[in-house]
């Protein structure tokens, strides 16, 4: 089955919140996540350099989504009745051979005629004299390296090619070698190869040898469906977990946040007091050491930057648990070395910068804060007021994975704003 090369761009938001790749005969849509720009992408012409590196980028950034659900069991990204593609295996299979040609057996060849590289091993049971106190090989043995095929390397191409059948187009043209496998042979004798790939994975301890197999295990376990009455799919509805894991590594100060996370305990007559395990957990917590001020960063994958309704942002639970937060820490103010008066709260949210309705040309955009009506006395300590920060979408994502750096001077001053608001 050959995709056809048109890709059309959609925002996931309007597709159940789905963010990834989907298949259908004649098209491959791609569904972009919340804030980012689809006019980066010019689909009337064959994608530039950047844009493939943009998407490449984007799509990664599933993954994310991916590792957090093999550690959750009951993660539910449940995408449906669609056939999910192996994305990473078909990035490697491509990669791999653009820096190493298809994986081919060397198998060593002795003889004692020629010339090169004398094996000694061999020579050294071989018929020899003795001259002038020295050993003098009548005929030694020379060894040379051929290349042979095998059906590793059969397999290798046949998943070369499926590889580049599915996401060819994030790369351009790609010359292959024809490929004898035929997709209709694979499938009827998917056990008997999937058998041995497993026996040559027991016993190989060659790291690149290692992964190919492992690579074209997932690719040969695919679902084959010639009729797509499973759409083949790469993505997740939960791209939420993907957007917290960006801001708080990106953001976040590179420590243990645990020792800040407000708890409780129960009190039962007769009993011991017990601490409560299920302990707030902020999302993410940035700490100035120079100025001695603390930040609370909570992600939220909403809406609003896109719609601009106030429905679209955090709800009052939300706003309580920063509160929280910012009561825990102020109540032990001491312990951590920080003012009550410089801790921080914000929310972070997505947004497309080039679009309505907040067009800017800044990556971080302040548009408010939250604050309680059920304090007794108002906004006594900063941290009563929740910062609203929006941040472009590409922009978080270049931020975390080329490493360009996140102009958090910006970030804080726009999270200060609100404190400034008496």
């Amino acid at each position: 089955m050959i995709f056809s090369e048109k890709v059309i761009f959609k925002n996931g938001y309007e597709e159940d919140n789905f963010v990834g790749l989907k298949y259908k005969k004649d098209k491959i849509n791609i569904y972009l996540p919340l804030g980012y720009d689809k006019n980066l992408f010019n689909t009337e012409d064959n994608l530039s350099n950047n844009q493939k590196v943009d998407l490449l980028l984007l799509l990664k950034s599933i993954s994310l989504v991916k590792s957090l659900n093999n550690e959750r069991t009951a993660f539910g990204d449940d995408i449906g009745e669609n056939s999910e593609i192996p994305f990473n295996s078909f990035i490697w299979m491509i990669s791999d051979y653009f820096n190493n040609g298809l994986y081919q057996e060397i198998e060593k060849k002795y003889s004692q005629k020629g010339h090169g590289k004398i094996n000694w091993k061999k020579t050294l049971n071989s018929e020899h004299y003795f001259s002038n106190n020295r050993v003098n090989y009548i005929n030694p043995y020379y060894e040379s390296n051929i290349q042979r095929s095998n059906l590793i390397t059969e397999l290798n191409n046949y998943c070369l090619h499926q590889s580049v059948n599915y996401i060819g187009f994030l790369f351009g043209n790609i010359v292959l070698p024809e490929c004898n496998l035929k997709e209709i042979v694979v499938k009827n004798n998917i056990k008997y190869y999937i058998s041995i790939l497993n026996k040559e994975l027991s016993k190989s301890f060659n790291d690149r040898k290692k992964m190919l197999l492992i690579h074209i295990k997932r690719i040969l376990e695919m679902s084959y469906d010639n009729n797509f009455e499973n759409q083949p799919t790469y993505g997740t509805r939960r791209y939420e977990y993907a957007w917290e894991k960006m801001v708080s590594d990106t953001l976040g100060s590179k420590i243990d946040i645990s020792k800040y996370f407000p708890n409780a305990y129960w009190n039962i007559v007769g009993r011991k007091s017990e601490e409560d395990k299920s302990r707030l957990r902020p999302d993410s917590i940035y700490i100035n050491k120079k100025y001695k001020k603390f930040y609370i960063l909570d992600a939220k994958y909403y809406k609003f930057g896109i719609t601009g309704n106030i429905s679209d942002l955090p709800h009052t639970d939300s706003i309580q648990k920063q509160i929280t937060y910012g009561d825990h820490i102020a109540n032990n103010h001491e312990t951590y070395g920080i003012e009550k008066n410089n801790i921080y709260n914000t929310f972070i949210l997505p947004f497309n910068k080039k679009s309505d309705p907040f067009v800017t040309n800044d990556n971080i955009k302040y548009m408010g804060y939250a604050n309680s009506a059920w304090r007794d006395k108002k906004e006594i300590f900063n941290y009563e007021k929740i910062s609203l920060l929006l941040v472009d979408m590409k922009y978080m994502i270049d931020c975390y994975y080329l490493k360009d750096r996140f102009d958090m001077e910006c970030l804080v001053d726009l999270i200060e704003k609100s404190s400034r608001n008496k």
